[in-house]
């Protein structure tokens, strides 16, 4: 009998979207029994669930066959800046100049305004390149809501893109590689606040 997928997607939407809101913290251990119970389903569509997870990189699979959130190292948070600088890049390259979102900026969270920016920008982009740049920022996720802490002033470089939109060309590129340099040269510092973050907090 084939197994009916719609409760593991189901499943899997809850558990990714509870991964990128903070709901469960970097490194956080996430029991399968606890989830289903949580989530009223068996094991079976948790496993399902964290098997994609875990190949779309959010969460890991260790030696005991636990699985926990995704905590980046320094070198690994910095190589995927740099991915992530790369396809927005190339997402440049094709854009075509569109008004600019940055009463959305000042108005929206840090990490909403980015998304809406980055959104804006690949919309003359391929549906490929569309998916590879969600997937990066997915992974990105708990970094961007780190970045507003660790850098002063970070939504002064998503105002900067924003402005650069209707402009296209070198002016939108130059403002995108001062973004993610800036976040690339400070990831152990955005990796400290992600830590700091994901910490128990005292009552």
């Amino acid at each position: 009998m084939a197994l009916d997928l719609r409760p593991g997607e189901r499943v899997y939407q809850e558990i990714k979207q509870a991964i990128l809101s903070g709901e469960f913290a970097l490194l956080e251990r996430l029991d399968i029994d606890r989830l289903a119970s949580q989530l009223g389903v068996s094991a079976t569509p948790v496993r399902y669930a964290l098997a994609i997870l875990a190949s779309e990189r959010l969460v890991r699979v260790q030696a005991s066959r636990t699985y926990h959130v995704v905590f980046w190292s320094e070198r690994d948070l910095r190589a995927l800046y740099e991915f992530r600088q790369g396809l927005a890049l190339w997402t440049a390259d094709a854009y075509e100049p569109a008004p600019s979102t940055a009463a959305f900026v000042k108005n929206g969270s840090y990490v909403s305004a980015y998304l809406a920016v980055m959104k804006n920008l690949e919309t003359s982009a391929n549906p490929e390149l569309r998916r590879a740049a969600r997937a990066a920022d997915d992974r990105l996720h708990a970094a961007l809501r780190a970045e507003a802490e660790a850098l002063p002033d970070a939504s002064s470089d998503l105002i900067r893109i924003a402005a650069a939109l209707p402009k296209g060309g070198r002016p939108l590129k130059a403002a995108l590689r001062k973004h993610f340099r800036r976040r690339i040269g400070q990831c152990a510092s955005i990796r400290s606040a992600a830590h700091a973050r994901a910490m128990p907090q005292d009552e």
